[in-house]
């Protein structure tokens, strides 16, 4: 006997054969009756193709929504052509640093001043809305031993916001994830992976110019 097809095919077969009976049995049975069992192979064939598509998308997922996630770098969040302005620290002598940090009001003005010019970090419009996969490592907001998270900060090198001061805004994601995500060791990589949005948000850790919305995050992992 010839192999069976596979489950969809046999399935298929077998609505196909159910009607090739009815029409076979159609001088015996009658005209309604042949209507009925027609109707009940349809009905057949209709669930066997919903199984089939229903299997399809559990085994494979979709394929449409990962083409339309967008693999990232840290420097694509940054516009392009974008230059950081200079540390004008780097040029003072340590007299006039000094003076800059003696607490005067004169003083204090002009530190806010440039503290305002180094943070400024402009983001790219382009990814608002966007669905995206970005390395990161992870910063929880609050050092309580959790592991299961749900807001947190997203930071392109270990110990940033905690170690050592915190990056441009445009390098600091604000993660949000609507059921809490298990992170076991913040100092491995992960991929995050969610929808991007241009949003400033300020926490006790940073500043971040960007928000995302997690979907899940998964082992970073280099090919």
């Amino acid at each position: 006997m010839e192999r069976l097809p596979s489950i969809g095919g046999r399935r298929h077969d077998a609505a196909h054969l159910n009607i090739k009976s009815i029409l076979f049995f159609n001088d015996f049975t009658g005209h309604q009756i042949v209507m009925r069992k027609f109707k009940y192979a349809l009905m057949a064939l209709a669930a066997t193709v919903l199984l089939v598509s229903t299997a399809q998308a559990f085994f494979w997922g979709d394929d449409d929504d990962a083409e339309d996630i967008i693999e990232l770098g840290w420097e694509d969040l940054i516009p392009e052509g974008f230059t950081p302005a200079a540390s004008p620290l780097e040029t003072m002598t340590q007299e006039e640093v000094n003076k800059l940090f003696d607490g005067s009001a004169e003083s204090n003005l002009e530190l806010s001043e440039i503290e305002e010019m180094m943070s400024f970090a402009p983001t790219v419009s382009d990814l608002d809305g966007k669905q995206v996969k970005l390395p990161a490592y992870v910063v929880p907001l609050d050092y309580d031993g959790q592991t299961n998270l749900t807001e947190f900060l997203l930071v392109p090198y270990y110990g940033a916001c905690i170690h050592t001061p915190p990056p441009p805004a445009n390098q600091v994601v604000h993660a949000n994830a609507k059921q809490a995500v298990v992170v076991e060791d913040t100092y491995r990589p992960v991929w995050a992976i969610g929808t991007m949005s241009t949003e400033t948000i300020q926490s006790n850790l940073a500043e971040a110019g960007y928000q995302l919305q997690i979907e899940r995050l998964e082992p970073y992992e280099v090919d």
